[in-house]
């Protein structure tokens, strides 16, 4: 269920070792000059977690000072289910997702991608598990369908021209290197020129993680208990995550775990290079 907070969750280490191993460089300066009046929609991806809650405030509250919230919609990529039904997902985190837009009155969406019943599916067929330079998990089962997404509200809103739609994402650049290089505004590669002119936005770039916990007790927005627990809410059993959140996170979830153990084992392929599923799972058991 989601919570409220008054102070951060007493997930210990979890929480201060969720950063990157790197020496951040210089945050920059807050978002400023997305075009409201230039785009017909803002969609938000927002994944259940405390950078996504975030980024609801933020831009509602930015939409609301410009006379433009009409415009905010919230949209969460369900990831399906594994074949014996569990949820690839934290349970709880669609309801928090849709606890924030709650907060501020726009719409929530629930879209989950037409090729793949769920990113099982996608891993299955592809064979192998996603990595940091083979993040098909998030092109194919998120990107692709914002995407989607920006088509269906363009149909619906019969522009007679390609919609221009800004979409915000929750990354922030205390995360790792390479976020901390992307532009806080710029050009979404699912622009097509004939369909969608899509602008990229990060309007919590700038913020580092006790600021946003701050947001949230400042602001009442909800957070997942799993937090209490993990420093990052991704997948319940993610190939990116690091291993104290794999660990605790298999303490929880012992049965997804053992599922997930069976397609390793059948793939032939580590979970993670050097950590496999069986060896997470021993590790939550001592």
């Amino acid at each position: 269920m989601p919570k409220n907070l008054s102070t951060p969750p007493p997930c210990g280490s979890a929480c201060g070792a969720q950063l990157e191993l790197f020496t951040p460089p210089p945050l920059p300066a807050p978002a400023a000059g997305f075009d409201w009046d230039r785009n017909d929609v803002v969609i938000v991806g927002d994944s259940g977690g405390k950078d996504s809650g975030v980024l609801v405030h933020e831009v509602c509250t930015q939409a609301d000072q410009a006379g433009q919230l009409h415009k905010v919609r919230v949209l969460h990529c369900d990831l399906g289910r594994t074949p014996n039904g569990h949820l690839i997902e934290w349970p709880g985190a669609l309801e928090v997702a849709r606890s924030h837009a709650d907060l501020y009155g726009v719409p929530f969406v629930v879209r989950r991608s037409q090729r793949w019943p769920s990113l099982w599916d996608r891993i299955m067929d592809h064979g192998n598990w996603p990595g940091f330079f083979a993040r098909f998990c998030t092109s194919d089962t998120k990107t692709a369908v914002g995407r989607d997404y920006v088509d269906e509200v363009a149909a619906e809103l019969r522009l007679g021209r390609p919609i221009r739609a800004g979409y915000a994402l929750g990354m922030r650049a205390e995360e790792s290197r390479a976020r901390a290089r992307k532009p806080v505004i710029e050009q979404h590669r699912m622009t097509a020129k004939t369909l969608r002119d899509v602008t990229t936005w990060l309007p919590v770039h700038h913020l580092k993680t006790d600021e946003v916990w701050k947001a949230h007790a400042e602001h009442g927005i909800p957070w997942h208990p799993a937090y209490e627990h993990v420093g990052r809410l991704s997948c319940r059993a993610c190939p990116l995550a690091k291993r104290a959140d794999l660990v605790a996170s298999a303490r929880l979830n012992p049965e997804i775990f053992a599922e997930w153990a069976g397609a390793e084992e059948r793939m032939g392929m580590p979970f993670k290079k050097n950590l496999t599923l069986k060896q997470i799972i021993e590790l939550a058991r001592s």
